[in-house]
Parts: structure tokens; sequence; C-alpha cells
């Protein structure tokens, strides 16, 4: 079954089973497939159901009510025929588009059996089987539109994976969504395009309307309507010869005109620009054009503002047939409605429990710490990464499945042995071990289903922080300061006053880089001692290292922060970028002995400021480094508004206790 069944399936078979257990009942049939369906409240198909006035409880209800409940557990789990015609019908389904089986195909395929316990009992609740057939029918997820080959092959049908429970919910943009309708229903320029940074969430609009049309929740002249998603990587995989892709793209576009429900969605819209365009070809953007501006098509756009910039506006003619709806990054308060409500989807899906403590921390380590993306992006993605590491280093269950699954397979490795051997007595006290293994096996899932859930902690989010992100949240500087002592000799007056500093900072509430300045002359350990706190501290790729006589002239700036445009080394990696994949970055400035010159000053200025703007105009957060600037001279640097400051952090180095020691 794992071969066919998506994630879902399994989980309602395995339920179905349950509900029968719980019942008493000798058998697994279609109304306790139809129990679990009903139970799971985070399936699209289930509020379809539950607005029609089918719910678990009073299907429930009614089922004890025409069979009764029995007197005594079954320990067999036995499939009715109709449940397993049903499971095969809905295999065959799946088929038609080389998917795995979904909850839909599972409750299509009972509908359409029109007979078995569960239709008796919608029956007997006076639902009308046709038209509740009929309604899921309407969303066209069933493989039955002949007459979109084309389509089916290359695009994504949105409505049928919302139905099938594959989008999270949308929290906060409907201000955004309403706009895109707006747009869908006007008689002219009726193709909206969404503009926003990666990460805010602008194809999660587009999944969130898939998901209204399904359940009927939009105007009328929308009902109905289904949205294919198509990439351009689709479209131009396999035509190698002039010609071939404009067949391709115009056959698909005839399917389109021919059914007026479908609306196509282009992710990264700005890949129609040049798309096929091979020698005396044309590309994607001029052969849509005409179909744009006569209304014979419905399209969504969406993507970022600089590629929107950089291609879309270039072509006046393609920019003008959008209507630009812009997507901006979610504030704090909307990001907390947005984790709140996806809690018990990843609790379920993760069968972890998440309290409001560890939610709220994970919204403030996004906030503060990753620089990298947008929001709500970036606190899903944290989210979602600490409940797979929970899973990883916590979850028991996962050892006793595989123990369970080894046992029985060496079971039938001996029954088919014995087969083989024509020793059919052995192979049957073999055949009931294996059985009584498999529902002692079921048991064990359903009976310590509750207990299976792991608490998620502050010390797994900090955990998660400081494996993928390498941030130190952990850290005992007692045991540092010993260290430091022990390798930086005759300096433990300065690694008391650092370690004491450091103390005091707070990796993620920080929001300005903290300098020390190191002065002495050469050979007292300044540079030593911050290699040493960079080895007890952070890690390799969290340190920089920049020697200040290596950049004597202006046009060394090009080494850090990349050349400028035009020049050779364009958009290759500088030397801070690091820093946008590891913000608790080290730095050292080493011997800048000359804070006048052009690079000292560029480097003082944006420490100051807490950013540096790289040659692409990027601006990269130093808000959270810690920043080591050594010199010979102790005249001040150049600080303006953080003078007192760096006159705190400012480390003399002595000879005195090393000449004490030689002696």
């Amino acid at each position: 079954m794992n071969l066919y069944f998506d994630e879902e399936s399994q989980k309602l078979i395995l339920n179905a089973k349950k509900e029968m257990y719980e019942l008493n009942h000798p058998y697994v049939g279609s109304e306790h497939l139809l129990l679990a369906i009903l139970n799971n409240n985070n399936l699209d198909i289930t509020k379809v159901l539950n607005s029609y006035g089918i719910n678990y409880d009073n299907f429930r209800e009614e089922l004890i009510n025409t069979i009764g409940i029995g007197k005594k557990n079954n320990n067999w789990f036995l499939f009715t025929p109709l449940l397993k015609r049903i499971i095969n019908n809905a295999t065959y389904y799946s088929k038609g588009n080389n998917k795995l089986v979904t909850p839909y195909h599972l409750l299509i395929s009972i509908l359409q059996e029109g007979d078995g316990v569960a239709n008796r009992i919608l029956m007997g609740m006076n639902i009308d089987l046709n038209l509740l057939y009929e309604k899921f029918l309407s969303t066209n997820i069933v493989d039955k539109n002949k007459s979109t080959p084309i389509l089916e092959e290359l695009g994504i049908n949105m409505n049928k994976f919302s139905i099938e429970g594959k989008y999270d919910p949308v929290i906060g943009r409907d201000n955004e969504i309403n706009q895109v309708i707006e747009v869908l229903l006007r008689k002219n320029k009726n193709n909206p395009l969404l503009i926003g940074e990666a990460g805010v969430g602008k194809t999660a609009i587009i999944e969130e309307i898939a998901k209204r049309i399904t359940m009927g929740d939009v105007p009328y002249k929308l009902k109905n309507r289904i949205i294919y998603s198509i990439s351009m990587s689709s479209l131009v995989a396999g035509t190698k010869y002039r010609g071939e892709f404009e067949e391709k793209i115009n056959l698909l576009l005839k399917e389109v005109i021919d059914n007026e429900n479908i609306i196509l969605f282009i992710d990264e819209i700005h890949t129609l620009m040049g798309a096929g365009g091979a020698e005396g070809a044309i590309d994607a953007s001029n052969i849509l054009k005409p179909y744009l501006a006569r209304g014979d098509i419905h399209l969504i756009g969406a993507t970022t503002i600089e590629e929107y910039n950089k291609y879309m506006t270039t072509d006046k003619a393609l920019d003008r047939r959008f209507k630009k709806i812009y997507v901006d990054e979610a504030n704090d308060e909307m990001i907390k409605k947005i984790l709140f409500e996806l809690k018990p989807i990843y609790e379920k899906y993760h069968s972890v429990i998440i309290n409001k403590k560890e939610i709220l921390k994970i919204i403030e380590i996004s906030n503060n710490c990753i620089f990298s993306g947008r929001q709500p992006d970036k606190a899903i993605d944290l989210l979602d990464e600490v409940c797979t590491y929970v899973l990883l280093h916590k979850d028991n269950l996962n050892s006793i499945s595989n123990k369970y699954e080894k046992e029985i397979k060496e079971l039938e490795n001996k029954k088919n042995k014995e087969i083989i051997k024509h020793n059919f007595k052995s192979a049957l006290v073999y055949k009931d071990q294996e059985m009584k293994l498999r529902s002692e096996y079921n048991n064990k899932l359903f009976n310590n289903n509750s207990n299976t859930f792991i608490k998620i902690t502050m010390d797994d989010i900090y955990s998660v922080i400081n494996d993928k992100y390498k941030i130190p949240l952990d850290i005992n500087y007692d045991d540092i300061k010993n260290s430091l002592k022990k390798e930086v000799l005759g300096q433990d007056i300065i690694i008391d006053r650092l370690i004491n500093s450091l103390k005091k900072y707070n990796f993620i509430k920080n929001i300005s880089p903290i300098i020390y300045r190191f002065v002495g002359k050469n050979g007292l350990g300044k540079t030593f001692l911050v290699d040493k706190i960079v080895k007890n501290i952070y890690y390799n790729q969290n340190y920089i290292s920049i020697n200040m006589n290596d950049y004597n002239s202006e046009s060394s700036l090009s080494k850090l922060i990349g050349s400028s445009p035009g020049y050779v080394g364009y958009k290759d990696r500088c030397i801070f970028d690091s820093i946008k994949d590891y913000p608790f970055t080290i730095i050292l400035i080493d011997n800048m002995n000359n804070p006048k010159s052009y690079i000292s000053r560029f480097l003082l200025e944006s420490f100051e400021k807490g950013y540096i703007l790289n040659s692409s105009n990027e601006k990269i957060n130093l808000s959270k480094c810690i920043i080591f600037i050594t010199s010979r001279e102790s005249n001040s640097i150049g600080f303006i508004n953080n003078k007192k400051n760096i006159l705190d952090n400012t480390y003399i180095f002595s000879d005195t206790k090393l000449k004490s020691l030689n002696k």
C-alpha cells in the first residue's frame, strides 16, 4: 500500500481500522473509511462534507443505530470485498495522472460505488448522493477531462491539490486575495500580476483562491473555474528543433481557449521573456501577447520586484496587459496569526506538541537572527526545521516500527521457504505468528498514538539555531576564560574584562555589532587571542579575518565588497557575503594603523551604521557580529556616535606581564 498511497491516505486506512476496533466490528468497511475521513478536519473534502450536514458525530451515531456495537474486540483486520474494490478503484483513478492515491480518490470511490453501508447511511440521513458526487466531480479532480491532455500533462491542477488538503491555510492576506479576484472579474486587463520579495507568500495567495473556488466561496463568475499552474521548464522540455516550442505552446493555448473555465498561473513569470526563443523562433512572451490583448485567456503571474524591473518593464506591450498587485512582507502581528494557525497542522503532521512560548521564540529568532529571506517564509521554515529536528533525535516510535517491520519480514521469509519445501503446516505456523505480530504492531500504533507526540522545548529550538546557523546560544564562559588564560599568557586582566563584556552580549536581541579594539605592540598576542576566541566560541565559517596591510589603495575596496558592474568578477561572492549565511560572525580587522585611509574610513563607517553595502548595492547586516580591531597606537580611530562605547571596549596590551613571566 505504501507504494501507491500518499501519507494522508495511509493514515485514513489505519484510522479506519481504529474505528472498526473501537466499535468492536468484525470487519473494516466503507463506513469505517468514511468515519476516518470525517474525523480529519484538516482535509478540505471533510469541510465540503460538513457543509452538507455530514460530520463525524452524526454519522457515527447513525452507524451505531444501524449496525450497533460489537460485544468483543477483534484482533484481526479484515477488509470487506466492497472496501477492497473502493481501494482498487482509487488506485486506478490516481494512476490516470501518475499520482499517488489521495483522500479525494478514496472518497470519490466510495460515492461512485453507490452501494455499501456508508452510502446507505448517507441516504438514511437524507443526503442526495448524486448531488454530492456531482459536487466533487465539478472540480474536475478525476482524470476525466480528455479534452485537455497537454494541460493535464504539463500543468498542475491547483483545485485538485487544494481539495486533497495539500495547501496550508493563508492568514492575513484577504486584501490581496480580494484584489486578485477583482482583477479576474474585470472585462479588460483581467490578468493579475503579483509582485513581491521571495518568501512573502505570492504563490500561497493563488493556492488560497484555488481553495476558495473548490469550496464555492467566490463570486458566481469564478465558480467551477480551475487554476492550472504552468512552469516554463515543462513547456521548453523536449523542444529540440525550431518550431516545436511554438507548436507545443499553441496547442496548450488552444485547449485553454476551448475550456473557458481554465485560469493559468505562471510562477516566476519573468521566465516568459526569451523562453523558447531560439534563432528564428518567437519566444513565449510574444506568443502570449495577442491572446492576452483579446482576453482569450485568463493568466495570473507572480515575480519578485527585482526581476519585474529587470525583465517585465523592458517589454511595455507585455507589461500593460497585467494589473499589478504588490504583496508586502508580513508584519509581526500577521506572523503570529499565521504560525498559530499552522501550529495544529504541523503538530499533527510531525506528531509533536508546540506550546505558545516556543512559537513566540521561533518568531523572535526568525525576525532577529535570520536575515536571508522574508517573512512569513523564514518563520515557517524555522518551525518546520525544529519539528523535523525533534523527530530525528527524539522519535522513539520510529525504532519500535523498525523493530516490528524487521521481525515481520523475517517471518515472511521463513514462511516462504517452508512453502517452497511444501512444508505447509510449518508455513501455517509462521503465518499465524506473522498475523499475530502484525496485529500487535497495529494495536501498538493505535493505542499509543497519543503517547507518540513529542514535546518541543526551548533547547530543541536553540539546537537547530546552533546546528544550522552556527549561533552559539549555550556558552560556558568560565571554561572559555580558563582555556584562554592557559593559551594566551600574560594577558589575564584583558581576558577577564573581555569575557565579562561578552557575557552581557545577547545574541538574539542585539541590534548593533559589538566592537572591541586591541591596542599594543606587535607580538603581544592581539591576533592570537582573537583566533583562540573563534576556536572556543564559533566555527571556522563564522570568522572573517582582514589584514589591512593588504588594502592600501582605494582600488582594493573591490576585494572587500566585490567588483563594480562591468568589471570581471561582478556578482561573484565578496568576503562579507558569508555573513548572509552566518549572521553571527567574528570579524577581525588586523593592523588598522592608519584610520584615515579610504578603506579604513569605509569599514569604520559601515561598522557604525551596522551594515555594509556590497557592489550589487545589497545590504549585509552586521548587527549580530563581534568585531575586533587591532592597532599599534591608541589614538582615536574615527568613531563619532559610539566614541564612548569604543573607548570602553579598548584593551591596551602590555608586555610587562610577559617580561615577568620570562624572568
